[in-house]
C-alpha cells in the first residue's frame, strides 16, 4: 500500500493563531473567516497568497504572519480562553472567530417583542444599551428608545465625578458669573467631606441606564443616587437592572414621585426642606407605599428624609415628546415649546405641581441646588439659543458646556453641563473676557 500523501502545511494565519501568537486578518463584518478555505487551498497548491494577502516576517523567532488589509480596518487575531461569560464554548478560538460566532447567534435571534413595544432597530442595538443585556435586562416600551446607551451613560458619569470631586476639594473651576459663589462658603463651613461622597438626583430615572452608571462610580465620589420616576414599574425594572450590574443596594434609592415636586418643593439650596408625609396618609394609600425589590428600597417622598437629607447635583433626562421629536427640524427643538414635563398624577401627592416646559424645569432644578451642578440630556436638534435663554433665566451667567454623543458615527444626544466655569476650554484672550 503506498504511503498516504503528505498533509498540506497549515496556513500561516491559522498556525500563528494555534500557537497563541498574533495574526492579522481582514475584517469585513467578520466574513473574513470564509477566506481561510481559500488560504488553505493556496497553501495546498503551493501557490503564493492571493493579492489581498502579504507575507511578513517579524520578530527574532522568524514567525511568518499573513496580513490582509482592507480600506476600513485591520483586526489582530488572538486566541482566547473559555470563560463563564462565553459559556465555555469560545475557548481555543481566536477573538475574531468568537465574536463572529456571537454576532451570528445574535443576528439569528429574532426580535421577540411586538413592533409596538420594541422596533427591530432597537432590538439590534440591545447590547449597546446594556452590555449585560443577555443576563436579564428589563425594558419597557418607552425604555427601548429612551434609555441612554451604556457607553454614553458611563461618559456622563465620569463628567459628574470630575465636577463633584472638584467641588469637594474646593479646587473646582469656579469663575466669575457662573452662579456658584456660595459653593466655596459651604466648603469652608463644615460641608460634607469628600470622603463621605456626594448625592446625585436622577430626576427621570426610567429603566436605570444613567443611574447604574452613577452608582458604579467610587463611593468616595458618589455615595448615593436618588432615582425619581412617576412609574413604579419603571423603578422596579431599574432596580432589577442595577442588581444585574452588582450595584450595592445602599448606593441607590428609588422614589416614586414627580421630579417637578421633588426639585421644586422638597429641596432648597441642596437641603431637604419638606417634611415627610404623615404615616396615616401613607397607610391610607395617599402616598406610594414602601417595598424592597431585588434588595433595593422603593417608596415615596418619605424616603428622602431617611436617605437623602441633601443633594449635591442633578441629572435630568426628561421625556422629549416621543420618537417624533426630530420632526421639529435641525436646530428646531425649543425647550419652552416642545418639551412638556408633567406634574404629580391625580390621587397621589395631593396638590402636586402642574406640567412645566423644559426651560422652567431647568430653573426649578437650579433652585434646588447650592452647587448648581446640573447635567441636562437633550435632543440632538435642540436649539442652542433656546438653551441659552433657559440658562440665563435659571441664573447661570457663565459658560455652558455642550457635549455631542456619537455612536457608530451618528449623533445621538447632546448633554449640557451647568455649574462650572468652562472658559479654560476656550481660546479666549484676556481682553475678551469681561
Amino acid at each position: 500500500r503506498p504511503p498516504p500523501p503528505p498533509q498540506p502545511p497549515a496556513a500561516p494565519a491559522q498556525q500563528a493563531c494555534a500557537e497563541g501568537g498574533d495574526a492579522v486578518m481582514e475584517d469585513s463584518f467578520f466574513d473574513d473567516f470564509k477566506m481561510k478555505e481559500s488560504i488553505a487551498a493556496d497553501a495546498h497548491q503551493h501557490q503564493p497568497p492571493s493579492a489581498s494577502g502579504q507575507r511578513h516576517r517579524g520578530g527574532d523567532d522568524g514567525r511568518t504572519l499573513l496580513v490582509f488589509r482592507t480600506p476600513l480596518k485591520t483586526v489582530v487575531q488572538k486566541t482566547i480562553a473559555p470563560s463563564p461569560r462565553n459559556g465555555g464554548t469560545s475557548g481555543g478560538k481566536c477573538l475574531c472567530q468568537a465574536r463572529h460566532d456571537q454576532m451570528s447567534a445574535g443576528a439569528a435571534q429574532p426580535n421577540p417583542h411586538d413592533p409596538s413595544v420594541c422596533h427591530d432597530k432597537y432590538w439590534a442595538q440591545r447590547r449597546r444599551l446594556f452590555s449585560r443585556f443577555d443576563e436579564g435586562i428589563q425594558l419597557d416600551a418607552e425604555g427601548w428608545y429612551s434609555v441612554t446607551p451604556e457607553v454614553v451613560a458611563e461618559h456622563v458619569a465620569r463628567r459628574f465625578q470630575g465636577a463633584l470631586d472638584g467641588l469637594g476639594s474646593g479646587n473646582g473651576r469656579r469663575g466669575r458669573g457662573d452662579g456658584n459663589r456660595s459653593t466655596n462658603r459651604r466648603n469652608n463651613n463644615g460641608g460634607r467631606s469628600r470622603r463621605s461622597g456626594r448625592v446625585i438626583l436622577d430626576a427621570f430615572c426610567g429603566c436605570g441606564g444613567n443611574a447604574i452608571a452613577f452608582a458604579r462610580l467610587p463611593a468616595t465620589s458618589v455615595s448615593l443616587v436618588v432615582c425619581v420616576d412617576l412609574d413604579r414599574t419603571k423603578l422596579r425594572k431599574a432596580a432589577h437592572n442595577a442588581s444585574i450590574y452588582n450595584v450595592p443596594p445602599n448606593r441607590i434609592v428609588f422614589v416614586e414621585a414627580s421630579s417637578v415636586d421633588v426639585m421644586g418643593r422638597c429641596y432648597r439650596s441642596g437641603r431637604l426642606v419638606a417634611d415627610p408625609p404623615p404615616v396615616d396618609e401613607v397607610l391610607a394609600g395617599m402616598h406610594p407605599p414602601r417595598e424592597v425589590y431585588d434588595d433595593f428600597a422603593i417608596g415615596g417622598l418619605d424616603l428622602l428624609s431617611e436617605y437623602a437629607p441633601r443633594i449635591d447635583a442633578i441629572f435630568m433626562d426628561p421625556p422629549w415628546g416621543g420618537v417624533d421629536y426630530s420632526t421639529a427640524g435641525k436646530e428646531g427643538y425649543l425647550l419652552e415649546r416642545d418639551m412638556v414635563v408633567g406634574g404629580a398624577p391625580p390621587g397621589r401627592d395631593a396638590g402636586g405641581s402642574a406640567a412645566v416646559d423644559g426651560a422652567e424645569l431647568l430653573r426649578i432644578a437650579a433652585g434646588a441646588l447650592e452647587s448648581r451642578i446640573i447635567g441636562y440630556d437633550l435632543p440632538r436638534n435642540t436649539n442652542k439659543m433656546s438653551l441659552a435663554r433657559a440658562c440665563l433665566d435659571a441664573g447661570y451667567e457663565g459658560h455652558v458646556k455642550l457635549e455631542e454623543h456619537y455612536l457608530n458615527g451618528r449623533l445621538k444626544t447632546v448633554t449640557a453641563y451647568m455649574g462650572e466655569d468652562y472658559r479654560h476650554l476656550l481660546d479666549l484672550r484676556p481682553e475678551h473676557i469681561t
